[in-house]
């Protein structure tokens, strides 16, 4: 596994290992407690908790290094598609002077969430639909310097668009997870990417980069992208 140090490029972020074959990690915000079942490892004193790109696609986005500068201290993120806490929860870890708005739409997930983050307090819950922005306005106070959305949605271009028009600061960045078998289970992968890229350009955002994260979670291909 080798000596665990912090990596050399992404804030609040820890390695394990070879940059070409990372075991990435982060501080435990609530020491002794596990989210999903990652491994907890206890290093000099400091509970660490092992990041998983099969089980969190930022983890995997990060594994394939990008060049933008994602995290950083104090950073306001709206996450679309908490689901039950998993990269949220390590989020939380990473920033620890920032907060989190995480937006879930369905119940049952949300009930997991809270059961798994309540003790987290940069992390705010909010059940909500994505693709309605306006409706969760009055639980989300400022704006957000970092959006990140994944949803299995047909239309999940149009959902970040309006999220990133709504509450996106003018520096920002938005990582957008494209599931192309959501939006369409016929077309060919390649063409759902153009097609979603093509409706982010045209509204206002730029790619700066494209991350292909096929080997963690297929058909996932990850923008980031900045508005213009």
């Amino acid at each position: 596994m080798g000596k665990i140090r912090n990596h050399p490029r992404y804030y609040n972020v820890f390695v394990s290992g070879s940059l070409q074959n990372p075991q990435l990690y982060t501080k435990n915000l609530t020491v002794g407690n596990q989210i999903y079942g990652e491994k907890l490892i206890t290093e000099n004193g400091i509970e660490y908790r092992t990041w998983n790109p099969h089980q969190s696609k930022l983890a995997a986005i990060l594994i394939n290094n990008p060049e933008t500068h994602l995290l950083r201290k104090g950073l306001k993120c709206l996450y679309l598609g908490a689901a039950s806490g998993t990269t949220v929860s390590h989020l939380s870890d990473i920033l620890i002077n920032g907060i989190i708005y995480s937006v879930e739409f369905a119940e049952r997930s949300m009930r997991q969430f809270i059961q798994n983050t309540s003790e987290r307090e940069n992390i705010i819950p909010i059940l909500g639909d994505a693709r309605y922005p306006v409706e969760f306005a009055k639980s989300v106070f400022t704006n957000i310097d970092l959006l990140y959305q994944d949803v299995a949605q047909p239309n999940q271009a149009e959902i970040a668009l309006k999220n990133s028009q709504y509450y996106l600061s003018d520096d920002g960045i938005l990582i957008l997870l494209i599931k192309s078998q959501s939006i369409d289970s016929v077309k060919k992968s390649k063409k759902v990417y153009s097609q979603e890229k093509r409706i982010l350009k045209e509204g206002g955002l730029e790619i700066v980069e494209t991350i292909n994260i096929h080997n963690y979670a297929s058909n996932h291909l990850a923008l980031i992208a900045k508005k213009i």
